[in-house]
């Protein structure tokens, strides 16, 4: 039961960092893309301290 909880955060933060991307790309004022990528890297690097306990 936990692993299933720990493996949903997982995918939760995986599938937030590659949206905060793909939003990132496609956005046009530098102030929201600055966001967007603060926000994409703390997804990111919570997805890699999940996956370092899976």
């Amino acid at each position: 039961m936990l692993k299933m909880i720990i493996r949903g955060k997982y995918y939760y933060h995986v599938f937030q960092h590659r949206h905060h991307e793909l939003l990132q790309q496609d956005c046009l004022d530098e102030g929201l893309r600055i966001k967007l990528k603060v926000k994409a890297t703390y997804h990111n690097s919570k997805a890699v301290e999940i996956g370092m306990l899976m």
